[in-house]
């Protein structure tokens, strides 16, 4: 499987928590009347990349699933480096990276989820 490259120096192999997922995703996705600080908008995209990696780097069927593997070439791009904002990024750029990063991980924790479920009732 071709997930191993997004693993880098900086991601670790961890368990994945559910729960700290989605309130990341949940995070992301509010709908306020302003949006957050900058600093939370960073700190919550740092929090989904960790959580998107990690969801990526776990074996969700992309050797079957034509679906699985599309959602991993978006994974990809929106990983990719050159996209990310910086600290000369606008605000409202970053917002948005935080929210497609967010509704990505929200799409690859539901099939985390369903591969979970799948492999318990197979069990």
């Amino acid at each position: 499987m071709g997930t191993q490259s997004v693993m880098s120096s900086e991601a670790v192999q961890l368990p994945i928590v559910l729960e700290a997922v989605d309130e990341s995703v949940a995070t992301a996705l509010a709908v306020g009347l302003a949006m957050p600080d900058r600093s939370v908008i960073d700190a919550t995209t740092r929090d989904l990349v960790g959580h998107l990696r990690a969801l990526m780097a776990e074996d969700l069927g992309f050797d079957e699933d034509p679906a699985v593997q599309a959602l991993f070439r978006e994974g990809y791009r929106v990983l990719d480096l050159t996209r990310r904002p910086t600290a000369e990024s606008t605000h409202f750029g970053a917002y948005q990276y935080m929210r497609e990063v967010g509704l990505l991980t929200g799409r690859f924790a539901d099939v985390y989820r369903e591969t979970q479920e799948r492999d318990e009732a197979d069990a």
